[in-house]
């Protein structure tokens, strides 16, 4: 796995925006992955994998139409290789029937802040016990 690559399903093209500029704020070593659907986030991590370019990390959004969350993450939970990489859902959800979902699967959920700031603060956070120093 790489120590600094980081991959965010999210397909809202705002909510990547934001994240990438929230990340890069955090710490600029970092780079972000982006993929729009399920999709995109599966083909991307075979290839990845394929290459042994996996990401340290996968933030995952749950209302992604076609494939939700839920979805995306059976999926990576199928294959042995995948499944080995941290998932943290970050959502604007704040549904209990969600939360006891992910508690349920040992996954962190975290609901997205309301503003800017607070976004950096957030990533900055969830962030640390992820990364990596060299």
């Amino acid at each position: 796995m790489l120590k600094n690559v980081i991959l965010y399903i999210d397909d809202d093209p705002d909510d990547r925006f934001f994240m990438s500029n929230a990340i890069k704020k955090t710490d600029s070593t970092l780079i972000l992955k982006e993929a729009e659907s399920g999709k995109n986030a599966i083909e991307y991590l075979n290839q990845a994998k394929l290459a042994g370019d996996l990401p340290c990390l996968i933030i995952l959004d749950i209302n992604i139409p076609v494939m939700d969350g839920m979805e995306i993450h059976k999926e990576i939970k199928k294959d042995t290789v995948l499944s080995k990489i941290p998932v943290i859902i970050f959502t604007t959800s704040v549904h209990p029937r969600d939360r006891n979902y992910w508690e349920n699967e040992n996954v962190e959920m975290i609901t997205k802040p309301p503003g800017y700031t607070e976004l950096v603060d957030c990533i900055g956070s969830m962030l640390k016990p992820y990364i990596k120093r060299a």
